[in-house]
């Protein structure tokens, strides 16, 4: 069968059916915008600046604080003692005696008082403080052979030594 080609008319008036209209150039717009979205949608994102702050912990501060009872001293040993208890003249006392360091670190400023006692071990009251600056190393035991107290009280018989106080060497 032919195809033949119908002109309709309505009421002596041609109406003219459209011709189809090109839509290439739309199309091709639909694919882009499409295109540019689905990028944008699977595009990584820009990494972001990564900025590195580094915290300093602060430093643990360790307080040592020795005491006194963690230094031994051993009994004062009076080297020049006056043969007479009444002498006139008396030379400045010199012992012999060791200091040792019970602490797992370094100490120094070991106070240490002389105590000078009578025949009937009455503390004569004259009490000596010296204060040794050496360090002792952890566990070192120091001696001190011929160590000056000074003058001491006219009836001294004997002398006992005690550490009073004691620092950590920094």
């Amino acid at each position: 069968m032919p195809m033949h080609k119908y002109h309709a008319r309505v009421q002596e008036t041609a109406v003219n059916i459209p011709k189809p209209k090109n839509n290439t150039i739309g199309i091709i717009a639909g694919y882009v915008i499409v295109a540019v979205i689905l990028i944008c949608l699977y595009q990584k994102p820009a990494e972001p600046e990564v900025v590195v702050v580094v915290k300093e912990e602060p430093e643990e501060i360790v307080v040592l604080n020795p005491v006194p009872s963690s230094i031994t001293l051993s009994e004062p040993l009076w080297l020049n003692a006056p043969e007479d208890i009444m002498a006139e003249q008396m030379e400045d006392m010199q012992v012999r005696f060791r200091i040792k360091n019970h602490n797992t670190y370094p100490v120094t400023g070991i106070t240490v008082e002389f105590t000078f006692y009578d025949l009937e071990d009455v503390d004569l009251g004259e009490a000596k403080v010296i204060t040794f600056d050496d360090v002792l190393q952890a566990n070192e035991e120091k001696s001190y052979p011929e160590y000056t107290v000074g003058s001491y009280p006219r009836d001294t018989i004997t002398v006992k030594s005690e550490v009073l106080s004691v620092s950590a060497h920094q």
